[in-house]
């Protein structure tokens, strides 16, 4: 009987620290905040992505190959963990099922199919000559795709999107209009001084984008006067092509945010 009780007792706790697990990883913490499960998940995603960008610096891959790889396989090891957890839980999400099949569909779900291809280059050594191996840790970053406030960050663009189509295709036209002059009006001015560099509509156009993303002139720069007064005004311009669209997207951001608000405090 003491066996017994025992061995209720050990499977109690197990499926309370399941359970415990569980709300970590889908954050469902009390106050609502990121769970520490999730902050070291992030931190860790982070740390990779830097690790997969500087590895293809070949300088630095010579003189900290080894150190990297390291560091490469602590993550591999703590990616690994992470799948590990989010298998074992699986079941406890409705979505994938009960029991053993459950983890199984949790297996072949997206995410935890790009969970092994983030996980696969840490164990098979990416400083080869393969430079896709080195690419593909990249990958981590979709993992941030399961974070909760990034998924409410996409909802509130995807609002803003929708709701400031019609804006937003007005700003669309003012900034295709804006290059199509700009370039044209280059052509005019410049052609016959710098043909190699601004002879052509499509030449001018590589100018205009340069100009109105307010990034300089690139290699294209104009040498005439009133090659200078339209590029002056081009890049005046500019600045509203930006600043238009960007004031668009920050309003339906807030108009999104006061929506939601609104719908909690309703069903309060």
């Amino acid at each position: 009987m003491d066996y017994n009780y025992r061995g209720k007792e050990a499977l109690s706790d197990t499926k309370g620290f399941r359970l415990r697990l569980y709300e970590q990883i889908v954050n469902q913490t009390p106050e609502g905040n990121t769970s520490i499960f999730n902050k070291l998940s992030g931190t860790t995603i982070v740390i990779s992505i830097f690790f997969a960008v500087i590895s293809t610096e070949s300088q630095l891959d010579y003189r900290f190959g080894e150190q990297i790889d390291t560091i490469d396989r602590i993550i591999g090891c703590l990616f690994c963990f992470e799948y590990l957890c989010r298998a074992w839980v699986a079941p406890l999400e409705g979505k994938y099922g009960e029991g053993l099949k459950g983890t199984i569909r949790y297996m072949f779900s997206p995410m935890a199919i790009i969970d092994i291809i983030a996980i696969i280059p840490s164990f098979i050594g990416v400083r080869t000559e393969l430079k896709i191996l080195r690419i593909i840790r990249l990958i981590t970053i979709l993992k941030i795709g399961r974070n909760e406030r990034f998924k409410q960050s996409m909802l509130h663009f995807n609002y803003a999107l929708r709701s400031k189509a019609q804006e937003l295709q007005i700003s669309t036209v003012y900034t295709l209009l804006l290059l199509l002059i700009s370039s044209t009006l280059m052509y005019l001015a410049e052609s016959s001084i710098q043909p190699e560099l601004l002879g052509s509509i499509p030449r001018c156009l590589w100018w205009s984008i340069n100009a109105v993303s307010s990034v300089g002139h690139g290699d294209s720069v104009p040498i005439t006067a009133v090659g200078k007064i339209i590029a002056s005004v081009t890049s005046l311009m500019g600045i509203g092509a930006i600043a238009i669209p960007t004031g668009i997207l920050a309003a339906g951001f807030s108009e999104s945010i006061a929506v939601q608000k609104k719908n909690i405090e309703g069903s309060l």
